[in-house]
């Protein structure tokens, strides 16, 4: 069982940072894809759903049947393609700056799973010198299998499977070192800078 956290930087600004996720309601995107505002629109093979590259930068996930929408990652700005893979699992890949490249996994209609960055030294040996590249480019994604394989952070290779829960993000502003499961159901104990906790039910596991 994988349950995926991703933590969220605290905002102090009345602006959102390059960290923070924006959701966009259904209404709003389906007016930017009617009037042309959006860089991409990438429809899944029943054409059911899609992913829209937004002006802002940020892959939304958008399901026309149930009238829902699912931000995929933070501002992306260096995001190239989103290739779906199945009718509900898609491959999103891009820059993320000078000799870098990023990707993620989005199984919908909520689920974003990635691999650890890797660094490749060919000349740049030394490591007090950047690496030639790297990035977090899955070795091989097996649809068929349901597995994912990458580097971890210790540069082994490892095989996971896809994952079947959904995403979890943390309340903005809030960190967790406490997850528990009680009566078959997922609960999380976040905390604040000021030391203000907060559970969260997130149902059944």
């Amino acid at each position: 069982m994988f349950l995926i956290f991703i933590s969220l930087n605290l905002v102090n600004k009345s602006y959102a940072s390059s960290e923070e996720i924006i959701n966009i309601s259904y209404r709003k995107l389906m007016k930017q894809i009617h009037d042309g505002k959006t860089y991409e629109v990438q429809y899944n093979p029943s054409k059911t759903s899609a992913i829209v590259n937004t002006l802002i930068g940020i892959p939304v996930y958008i399901n026309f049947k149930k009238r829902k929408t699912y931000s995929i990652t933070s501002i992306w700005p260096g995001i190239v393609s989103a290739v779906w893979l199945t009718d509900s699992i898609a491959y999103l890949q891009g820059s993320c700056g000078t000799e870098c490249a990023k990707s993620v996994i989005f199984i919908a209609p909520s689920t974003v799973v990635s691999c650890a960055e890797h660094q490749y030294r060919i000349k740049s040996l030394d490591e007090h010198y950047p690496p030639d590249f790297r990035h977090n480019i899955p070795l091989l994604i097996d649809i068929k299998k349901g597995i994912y394989i990458c580097y971890d952070n210790t540069d082994n290779i490892q095989i996971f499977p896809l994952p079947k829960y959904s995403t979890i993000r943390p309340p903005k502003g809030f960190y967790s070192e406490k997850t528990e499961i009680k009566h078959n159901k997922l609960i999380v104990t976040y905390e604040n800078g000021h030391g203000k906790m907060k559970k969260i039910n997130y149902g059944a596991i």
